[in-house]
């Protein structure tokens, strides 16, 4: 028997040390493993989220631009290709379709009462006494002016740059519009 040191006696070791040091060791490398798995979740999370803004923002930016044109009248074209962030790049075009075009929901007339002369946009929509007799829609003594206010839907649908993955949109954006428009018009 070998003595370390008074009355200690050497006793045989069983190994219980490298047992729970190779315990903590799996539960710790589980531990790493799953936050990689949970931080690699998040990044894809936050990439659609980025991704899905971005199809919004295209849809909203192609309804405001049709919005600044007279598009009762005129023909709205489709599909509009919109560079979300003006890079150029292929991953930052997004595609946006307006399916329906932009459709007129309802109309009421403007009641003369209701205009003001000071305004400018008012009065071309004042019928003159001339123009009450002449047999023009609109110039009736039903109190009606030459205008009608009219409620428009215009629905626009954004594909994402990555089209071959998902030919699904990514977002669709409705908004209502109220313009003024002409007694008679396409909408009427």
């Amino acid at each position: 028997m070998i003595c370390i040191g008074p009355g200690a006696v050497k006793r045989a070791q069983s190994g219980a040390t490298l047992l729970v040091s190779m315990i903590f060791l799996v539960v710790l490398t589980l531990i790493v493993v799953s936050a990689i798995k949970v931080s690699n979740v998040n990044s894809k999370v936050a990439g659609n989220m980025q991704a899905q803004r971005e199809a919004e923002a295209a849809a909203q930016e192609t309804i405001e631009k049709v919005i600044s044109t007279d598009f009762t009248t005129l023909a709205t074209p489709s599909p509009v290709t919109v560079d979300i962030n003006n890079s150029g790049a292929a991953g930052s075009t997004y595609s946006v379709d307006l399916n329906p075009l932009p459709t007129c929901v309802s109309v009421s007339p403007i009641k003369s009462v209701d205009l003001d002369a000071g305004n400018p946009a008012d009065v071309p929509c004042y019928a003159s006494g001339s123009v009450q007799n002449s047999g023009i829609s609109g110039g009736a003594g039903n109190g009606d002016s030459m205008c009608a206010n009219s409620n428009w839907e215009i629905t626009a649908s954004t594909t994402p740059p990555n089209a071959a993955v998902s030919a699904t949109p990514a977002v669709t954006v409705r908004q209502g519009v109220a313009t003024r428009v002409a007694v008679g018009s396409a909408c009427n």
